[in-house]
């Protein structure tokens, strides 16, 4: 741009030139009349933003970010600046500094869904390998609310908390030698420390999957067993030995356990009905075993009905989750209707392991405002182009809905829907009608039935949604075949299935497992395997995940009494056989469309299931978390 321009007027018209560059493409271009317009007025937020989005889209990253920092500096409650910093930072590989600013955005629009949601990724990728005040008061604020699911924030309230040397020295002590020997010098029982608010509310909300702190829960409890098996005192603060308690119910007592800790279990359960001032016995005994076993449960149980719900009070959860929940729940199990009965043998066994071990046992959720199908459809699979999706309230089929999760996230995510849940097992639904109830859902109803025997089922459904259960049936296409008939004209299919060649990694883990073992034993030894495989081992990526700390997990990941695993090619011979069309992977990252773009450059929406066979040989692990994949009745 050769002449200045002298006026406001024709700043504008320069904006207005650079705005159609830069939408055809000529980044450089509109970034040079960008610059133009700044030198001659300096002071316009938007023009130093814009510039910073055209250096970016050009590629020049490291010289957009003084471009959004400036927009910040002039207009501090500039939030698409904000924005745009600290995704530049977190591609610079700053994510610390990136960090503040998705804080700062969210800060100016709390209700923001988009923001808030932004801002939980950005936490969960943070480092913190020192203390960040920022980060706290995030932490502190959406610990507080109800609509987000505080599993996200466990890990980054833990890396937090530990970012202080004397919690890391301690936490790393803990891990050293597990599970198998003893912690290295430096360690001290968590139960010693000051309670910290954040982390006494992960423990009793969230499932903590970090081995370092599983190590330091687990070494914490076999010492304060010791010391109450010799009638010692404790030296426990109440709240951390209520919330060990509470997370030890979490994860079903998967925690190691010797034969030592079995012994002294069994003494101090012989000493149950002895005075036990603060309830330190009876906290010590649910660090190990179920609360409504123990010798003081219907005194408890009479505390648990006269104290107030408190959300934040460790002992009052642990007595109402053990002691009030599953009578709650063997209430409810009798008012769900029998839609189907189980007479497949694999059915069966699957819906026995369910009814022992209901999973997940999940406790809080991300809410986000209703949308419509169309809506949920262009943010799943951004790339698709699919016409005549019908606006009107959807009826929906949840087949296979565990513990309601699921079935739950779908009946607040669309508007107006009716939406049906069914499942095997009996005790997981009586866990997710109680879960409804409590979260206020009113427009989701429970069935028991088994997939295979509801073809003649009347109702059809605009949407199906059948994710994690195909695979644990001994044929899934029988199944699938099932649900295609349940399938309203132009309806949609939302399906999730295990990847054969990511199910592969675990093979050497199960060939370690013990046969004729109780089940728990077998699900610890599960893990002592997974713990001691090497450190670039593809089945040590259980340790990243929720499911390896809790025992329901472990044996749905690992242990399942039926897994049938697939793979594209499959996919897509059934897809033929049922008269689908594949709509696209539902991808929880964006990076992994990358190696299938570079086999399709020309198909962003990734329709061409041959080619992500070749992609997956050479990716094994890519699907590792399933795959899910939206269908669609081709008519």
């Amino acid at each position: 741009m050769t002449d200045a321009p002298p006026d406001l007027g024709a700043a504008l018209a320069a904006l207005q030139r650079a705005g159609r560059l830069f939408r055809a493409g000529r980044y450089m271009d509109a970034a040079d009349i960008y610059r133009e317009v700044i030198r001659r007025r300096p002071r316009l937020p938007d023009v130093h933003n814009n510039l910073g989005i055209a250096l970016k889209m050009a590629g020049h990253v490291r010289d957009a970010a003084p471009c959004f920092k400036r927009a910040v500096k002039l207009k501090p409650d500039y939030i698409a600046a904000h924005v745009n910093l600290a995704a530049t930072l977190e591609a610079l590989g700053k994510p610390r500094d990136g960090l503040e600013h998705r804080v700062d955005a969210w800060r100016l629009a709390p209700e923001d869904m988009d923001l808030r949601d932004d801002l939980v990724h950005a936490l969960r990728r943070c480092p913190f390998d020192k203390p960040h005040a920022g980060a706290r008061a995030a932490l502190t604020a959406l610990h507080a609310r109800r609509d987000v699911d505080r599993q996200n924030l466990a890990g980054p309230t833990l890396r937090a908390w530990r970012a202080h040397p004397a919690i890391g020295k301690v936490l790393d002590a803990a891990r050293h030698g597990f599970p198998g020997r003893p912690a290295g010098a430096g360690f001290k029982p968590l139960s010693q420390f000051l309670p910290d608010e954040l982390v006494i509310g992960a423990l009793c909300w969230s499932v903590i999957v970090d081995p370092a702190m599983e190590a330091a829960m687990t070494r914490t409890r076999r010492l304060l067993l010791d010391r109450a098996a010799q009638g010692e005192a404790l030296d426990a603060s109440a709240p951390w030995l209520a919330a060990l308690a509470v997370q030890a119910r979490l994860t079903e007592w998967v925690w190691f356990e010797n034969a030592d800790e079995t012994a002294d279990l069994a003494l101090l359960e012989r000493r149950g009905d002895e005075p036990d001032p603060g309830s330190e016995r009876t906290l010590v005994r649910a660090l190990y075993r179920p609360l409504e076993t123990d010798p003081q449960a219907e005194a408890l149980r009479r505390e648990a009905s006269m104290l107030a719900y408190d959300a934040d009070d460790p002992w009052a959860l642990l007595l109402r989750r053990s002691l009030l929940e599953p009578r709650a729940e063997m209430r409810l199990a009798e008012t769900i209707p029998r839609l189907t009965p189980i007479g497949d043998a694999t059915s069966a066994a699957v819906r026995d392991q369910y009814e022992e071990h209901p999973y997940p046992r999940w406790r809080t959720l991300d809410r986000r405002p209703p949308r419509t199908l169309a809506q949920r459809l262009e943010r799943a699979l951004p790339a698709l182009r699919e016409p005549d999706i019908p606006d009107g309230p959807p009826r929906i089929l949840v087949a296979g809905c565990g513990t309601g999760r699921h079935a739950i996230q779908t009946a607040l995510r669309y508007a107006d829907a009716r939406v049906l849940a069914v499942d095997l097992s009996t005790a997981s639904l009586a866990y997710a009608k109680r879960m409804a109830a409590d979260l206020n859902v009113p427009n989701l109803s429970f069935a028991h039935a088994d997939i295979l025997a509801l073809g003649d089922h009347a109702e059809r459904f605009d949407l199906i949604e059948c994710s994690g259960v195909l695979h644990h049936l001994a044929r899934p296409l029988d199944g699938w075949r099932v649900l295609r008939r349940l399938l309203a004209p132009g309806g949609f299919m939302r399906l999730a299935l295990y990847s054969r060649r990511a199910r592969a990694a675990f093979d050497e883990v199960r060939a370690g497992i013990p046969l004729g073992a109780p089940i728990l034993e077998r699900i610890r030894a599960a893990r002592r395997i997974v713990h001691t495989l090497p450190e670039k081992h593809p089945a040590r990526a259980l340790l990243r995940t929720a499911d390896f700390y809790t025992a329901s997990g472990v044996r749905d990941a690992l242990l399942h009494a039926q897994e049938t695993a697939v793979d594209p090619l499959w996919i897509n011979d059934a897809l033929g056989s049922l008269s689908l069309r594949f709509l696209g992977f539902e991808l929880p990252e964006a990076s992994m469309i990358v190696p299938y773009r570079q086999q399709r450059p020309n198909d962003p929406a990734g329709l061409d299931l041959y080619a992500w066979e070749v992609v997956e040989i050479e990716h094994p692990a890519l699907f590792l978390g399933m795959y899910q994949f939206w269908t669609r009745d081709a008519g």
